[in-house]
C-alpha cells in the first residue's frame, strides 16, 4: 500500500503514543453483510450495491464456524437475459465481485490483523472455471460457444493463442478432415491449433493424432446440428496432453471456411475465480477506501493480513472475503465448488499437528479406515462446499467408516481427540 510521508509520520506518532492493536478471525456467528460490484468483462465498472449474503452464494455455518464462498449463480436466471449471459458463448456476461464481510467500527483507530484458515478450495484446482474461445479479427471476431473434452490438457488463464489449420489425412472415406487416418499435413500443424471433424473414430484417437502431428490444441467440429457435446476419451484419450474442445457444426464450418482462406487466429483460455481475504477502511462518506487483501491458497493453508495505515479520517472498518469472476451457471455449482474458510481457533496450526493419524485406503469406495495413536472421540466429514455429510463418535484408536453412500468426490474429515484435532482429505471414487 502506498503511503506519503505525512501518513508515515502520523502512523509513527500514533504508534509512539501506544496505538491499539487488534486481531480478528472468521466468526460465522457475527453479522455478515453482502455487497456486489459488477464489471463488464473488459473491466469497465457497471454498478455496485448491497447484496444478500445468500444471494452471493455464501453459506454461513454457525455450528461449525465456517463460511463457504462460491461464484455468483443467482444472476443467471434462465440464461436468456443478454445483460447477464452472453447469448453466443452462453457464458456469464459480467465479472461479479461478491463481498461477504463483517463491519465493526469499534476497530476504528487501531491496527488490525485478520487471520483464518482455508479448509478447502476447489476453485484453485487446475482447470476449474469456464472455457473461453475467441476468434481474433475477421467476420467471426469475438467469443463462441465451446465445450471442453473429458480428457486432454487443462485450460489455463494464460491461454493458448495460435492460428487454426484444417487437418487432412489419407482417408477420404468418409472424411479426409476427421484425423482418423495418418495425417498428411503435419508440417502445417506444427505449433498451430488443429481443427477437424467429428465421426468415424474415437475423440481421443483424433486428438492424439493431431498432437503427434505437432498441434498445440484441437478443435473438434460437431457433425450433427445443435450445440457441441462433452467428448469422452475412448481408448487413447489418456495419452493426450493438449487442450481439446468442441464447437457446433455451424461455428466449426465457418472457422474451416476462414482458416482455409486467409487464415484465422484464435485464443482459448480459462475464466477462473479468485477469492481474497480483505480489510477495508473507509472515511465517513465512503469517498476514500484503503484496502489490504490476500489471495486465498489451497486447502490446509492459513492466511493473515495486517492494516496499519491508521489515520484520523478512518470511520468504517470491514473485514471479510471477496469472490471475483464470471457470474456462473447454477448447473455448474457442484462442479465449481467453492472455498471453505474457518477461524484459526478451530483449525489452528497447533491442533493440526497435535495427533498422528493415518487414513486408508485413499481413494476409497465402500469404507475408509482411520487409525490414530490417540483415542478419537469425534469425526465430522465435510464435502467441498463445507457441508457436513457424516459424523461419528467412535471413542477408538482404530475404526472403519462407511463411505458407500457418499457421492464421488473430495471430502475432508475432521478428527478430534483430547489432545487436539486434525483435518485429513480423502477421495471417494
Amino acid at each position: 500500500m502506498k503511503k506519503n510521508y505525512f501518513t508515515i509520520a502520523l502512523v509513527f506518532c500514533l504508534s509512539s503514543m501506544g496505538i491499539a492493536q487488534n486481531t480478528v478471525t472468521v466468526d460465522a456467528n457475527a453479522t455478515q453483510n453482502g455487497y456486489a460490484n459488477v464489471f463488464e468483462t473488459n473491466g469497465d465498472f457497471v454498478f455496485g450495491e448491497p447484496w444478500g449474503v445468500t444471494d452471493l452464494q455464501t453459506i454461513v455455518d454457525t455450528e461449525n464456524n465456517t463460511l463457504t464462498l462460491q461464484p455468483n449463480f443467482n444472476t443467471w436466471d434462465d440464461g436468456t437475459d443478454p445483460f447477464w449471459v452472453n447469448q453466443t458463448t452462453l457464458l456469464g456476461n459480467k465479472n461479479f465481485e461478491g463481498n461477504t464481510y463483517v463491519e465493526d467500527n469499534t476497530l476504528v483507530g487501531s491496527e488490525l490483523t485478520f487471520e483464518g484458515s482455508v479448509n478447502s478450495n476447489t476453485l484453485m484446482l487446475p482447470g476449474v472455471g469456464y472455457l473461453k474461445f475467441n476468434v481474433n479479427g475477421g467476420p467471426l471476431d469475438g467469443g463462441h460457444q465451446a465445450v471442453p473434452a473429458q480428457f486432454g490438457g487443462i485450460f489455463t488463464p494464460e491461454g493458448v493463442t495460435a492460428d487454426v489449420v484444417l487437418v487432412t489425412d489419407e482417408g477420404v472415406d468418409p472424411d479426409e478432415n476427421d484425423a482418423c487416418e495418418p495425417i498428411t499435413n503435419a508440417g502445417a500443424l506444427e505449433g498451430k491449433i488443429a481443427i477437424l471433424r467429428r465421426g468415424a473414430c474415437e475423440f481421443g484417437t483424433k486428438a492424439l493424432n493431431a498432437e503427434n502431428a505437432g498441434a498445440v490444441a484441437v478443435i473438434v467440429v460437431n457433425n450433427v446440428e445443435g450445440a457441441p457435446i462433452v467428448m469422452a476419451p475412448g481408448a487413447e484419450g489418456e495419452l493426450v496432453t493438449i487442450p481439446v474442445f468442441m464447437v457446433s457444426d455451424v461455428v466449426g464450418q465457418l472457422i474451416i471456411d476462414e482458416s482455409t482462406g486467409s487464415g484465422i487466429n484464435t485464443t482459448l483460455s480459462l475464466a477462473n475465480y479468485n477469492v481474497y481475504a480483505f480489510i477495508k477502511v473507509f472515511n465517513s462518506d465512503f469517498s476514500v477506501l484503503k484496502e489490504e487483501k490476500v489471495l486465498l491458497d489451497f486447502e490446509g493453508s492459513d492466511f493473515s493480513l495486517v492494516y496499519d495505515n491508521v489515520e484520523s479520517d478512518d470511520a468504517v472498518v470491514q473485514y471479510g472475503f471477496q469472490v471475483f469472476g464470471l457470474n456462473a451457471n447454477p448447473l455448474d455449482e457442484a462442479a465449481l465448488g467453492g472455498v471453505v474458510v474457518t477461524g484459526t481457533e478451530i483449525f489452528a496450526v497447533n491442533d493440526v499437528n497435535a495427533i498422528n493419524v493415518s487414513v486408508y485406503p485413499n481413494p476409497t469406495i465402500n469404507n475408509i479406515n482411520i487409525q490414530s495413536d490417540e483415542q478419537i472421540t469425534n469425526v465430522v466429514v465435510y464435502n467441498t462446499l463445507g457441508q457436513m455429510v457424516k459424523s461419528a463418535s467412535p471413542d477408538a484408536t482404530n475404526f472403519s467408516m462407511e463411505t458407500s453412500n457418499l457421492d464421488a468426490g473430495i471430502y475432508f474429515a475432521k478428527l478430534s481427540t483430547e489432545k487436539g484435532s486434525k483435518t485429513v482429505k480423502f477421495i471417494k471414487q
